[in-house]
């Protein structure tokens, strides 16, 4: 999947794939004008074979509103349902706030930085 120019505006999603786990990169922006790309991506994530993990990488995302959380929710709810482990990288500055905030960084599994030798 193409990405979009590198403007803090928008948001620029990445697509990758490396035997069982699906990376979603997220850079600038995720609020409602970054859902439609976000879901398509999730969509195609999770078309079968359902991937083992899905990794949303947010550490250069600089916003994040809730619709965008709630995106990511859904997929972490979409993920225990298919047997997917969901995990988040979590973003730094203001758009970690969220997660603060709103108490979801409880209900995700949060890790600073990825590894993808992880079993």
């Amino acid at each position: 999947m193409p990405s979009a120019p590198a403007d803090s505006s928008i948001l620029s999603l990445s697509v990758t794939q490396t035997g069982g786990t699906v990376m979603l990169r997220l850079d600038g922006e995720f609020d409602l004008a970054g859902i439609g790309p976000a879901e398509n991506a999730l969509d195609q994530a999770f078309t079968s074979p359902t991937p083992a993990r899905l990794v949303f990488d947010l550490r250069d995302l600089e916003f994040l509103d809730l619709s965008g959380l709630r995106s990511i929710l859904r997929a972490s709810e979409r993920g225990r349902a298919e047997g997917c482990e969901v995990v988040v990288v979590r973003p730094r500055g203001t758009a970690n706030r969220v997660f603060t905030l709103t108490r979801a960084g409880e209900e995700l599994k949060m890790v600073d930085r990825f590894d993808p030798d992880w079993a």
